[in-house]
């Protein structure tokens, strides 16, 4: 766990807004790491000044909000959603408070980039800055749009269905693929980043073991217009793997998947719930160790 027992039971002041920000004292009474990380992320921002006007420095509230995050891994994620929707609750005590935790939370919780980016986290966080009476129409464009988006194929939720056709010109749709581990991966045959990608898993020993023994499948799917360029271009795609397209565009047109850009990496168990979602190499394959799929020896 890192720093983190030793954090939780120390008292940490932050300086920077024109006087010292406190983590509450943790009761003694609570004597183990699971029930003073609950505490304190409960109550972490119990003696920040929300509401005052008085210009405070942007680094050491992001300091702060960052060891708050860092908190969410030692309690149920129900217990960090309700902390995060009641901190912004507190936030929209007046309008540049709440706007500097909402960027820091979207930079840290949604940024594709950061580390700590966790969307079921973001979506309390979204829907408590929408509920403020401080925002005017267009401060909401955004944000709603990031909400319908996270929510979206949630972690936990079964995929949606779309129908799909193969390079041999059969169809199929996801949800009827049979119930291997599966790696759904969206890409454009233009796309750099997706090549570099494809041979990363064409060559990784433990990803081709899995599917030469059936317990994995990658599925990789083009969602453009362009099918007569794709036929052109999918001999990139290994023989092993299952190629398609959205043949009813329905991934375009209505936005069946949230993709920030290509490639994007899914995870799916066998019952095609969502395992992992907007997956780099790294996490994906942590996550197929986790799940408990044999690798090679």
């Amino acid at each position: 766990m890192k720093h983190f027992f030793i954090f939780l039971f120390l008292i940490i002041t932050f300086h920077g807004f024109g006087q010292s920000f406190s983590l509450p004292s943790i009761p003694d009474t609570l004597n183990t790491p699971e029930s003073r990380a609950t505490f304190l992320v409960q109550h972490y921002w119990d003696q920040y000044p929300f509401g005052q006007s008085t210009k405070r420095s942007e680094l050491s509230v992001e300091q702060a909000l960052v060891n708050y995050i860092d908190l969410f891994r030692l309690v149920p994620i129900d217990h960090a959603k309700a902390s995060l929707y009641a901190t912004m609750l507190q936030a929209a005590k007046e309008k540049r408070t709440l706007f500097l935790f909402y960027n820091l939370f979207e930079k840290y919780l949604y940024d594709l980039t950061s580390p700590m980016r966790d969307e079921r986290l973001f979506v309390p966080v979204l829907e408590a800055f929408l509920t403020s009476p401080l925002l005017k129409e267009e401060d909401k464009f955004r944000p709603t749009y990031l909400l319908e988006t996270v929510k979206k194929n949630q972690i936990g939720t079964k995929a949606s269905d779309f129908s799909i056709t193969f390079r041999d010109g059969t169809q199929q749709r996801l949800l009827q693929l049979p119930p291997y581990t599966m790696i759904l991966y969206f890409y454009d045959p233009d796309c750099d980043e997706c090549l570099q990608l494809t041979q990363t898993l064409q060559k990784d020993t433990d990803i081709n073991f899995l599917i030469n023994q059936k317990q994995l499948q990658i599925v990789a799917i083009y969602t453009g217009e362009d099918t007569i360029y794709w036929k052109k271009t999918y001999t990139h795609i290994p023989e092993n793997w299952l190629c398609g397209y959205d043949n009813k565009l329905a991934i375009l047109n209505s936005e069946l998947y949230a993709l920030p850009g290509f490639p994007t990496l899914y995870l799916l168990n066998p019952e095609k719930i969502i395992v992992c979602k907007d997956a780099t190499f790294e996490e994906l394959k942590l996550k197929i160790a986790s799940e408990g799929v044999t690798k090679s020896k």
